[in-house]
């Protein structure tokens, strides 16, 4: 069955168009900082869904775009800018970045309330020791989906991804909600038949539709993090959906489902107390 990701789209629009009303009412913390280095199409495209994501909810936003040839002295200004200046909630970055950057000083340099992303290594380090507030988006996406299917105690859940953007800090958040956590990747044996043993499944390996109905079994629930385009440019996730649906008890869509959350969610990053 897919699993309908709407109400929770509708929930976090009300309760961000609050948090921002209060915000603005206090004159700190309701505008975002995007700062992105050169014109990269897949950065645009992000910044421009960031904004439409914002302007939903009534969070300011300003851009501050530097040449492909910008030193790093220019983004640290800029940070340190965003860091001094009370209205600014969150600062974003886009990666990557040029190799010419220290990445890690870069990100390092914002300040952990404003790290929205969760890139620099404090709040990174936080996750690990129970101590995170500010969470990766996707990973945050993936758990308010998973808790939204079921309660997670002593379930068994197997992701399929190990990076700091999805695997391992939603591991970490698993493990809080007391669920038992089996991380996969792309050297994992087996994964069909691994797969099929556990109460629910996070894939994000960005194979087109690879997850067939082989690797499910019923009363499971699956949730696509995948981003994938097949051969006619037509964007899928990891899981063939049209053969999973009706086997798997619960499942997300690509598109519609993860992310369809995950900008809401990093703005929601903004208004941790």
């Amino acid at each position: 069955m897919k699993f309908d990701v709407s109400p929770l789209r509708e929930q976090l629009l009300g309760d961000l168009t609050e948090k921002v009303a209060v915000a603005k009412e206090r004159g700190i913390g309701y505008k975002l900082l995007i700062l992105r280095v050169g014109d990269k199409k897949a950065d645009i495209s992000y910044e421009n869904s960031i904004k439409k994501s914002a302007e939903k909810v009534g969070i300011d936003v300003k851009v501050t775009a530097f040449a492909d040839t910008a030193g790093e002295s220019e983004i640290l200004s800029e940070v340190n800018r965003g860091n001094r200046d009370e209205g600014i909630g969150g600062i974003l970055i886009f990666h990557p970045l040029p190799k010419h950057f220290d990445v890690e000083a870069i990100d390092s340099a914002i300040q952990s309330e404003k790290d929205i992303d969760c890139l620099s290594p404090l709040n990174q380090w936080k996750i690990f020791t129970g101590q995170g507030k500010i969470m990766p988006a996707t990973a945050k996406s993936a758990l308010m989906i998973a808790e939204a299917m079921g309660d997670l105690e002593g379930k068994r859940v197997l992701i399929i991804n190990r990076s700091m953007v999805i695997g391992k800090p939603l591991a970490m958040m698993l493990l809080d909600k007391n669920a038992t956590v089996t991380l996969g990747h792309s050297r994992t044996k087996d994964i069909p038949g691994l797969a099929k043993d556990y109460d629910v499944v996070v894939y994000g390996t960005g194979q087109s539709r690879w997850v067939t109905a082989d690797f499910v079994s019923d009363d499971q629930c699956i949730i696509d993090c995948g981003i994938a385009f097949d051969e006619s440019g037509k964007l899928t996730g990891d899981v063939d959906f049209d053969a999973v649906v009706d086997k798997a008890h619960l499942v997300t869509s690509v598109p519609g489902g993860v992310g369809s959350l995950t900008n809401l969610l990093l703005l929601d990053n903004m208004f941790l107390d």
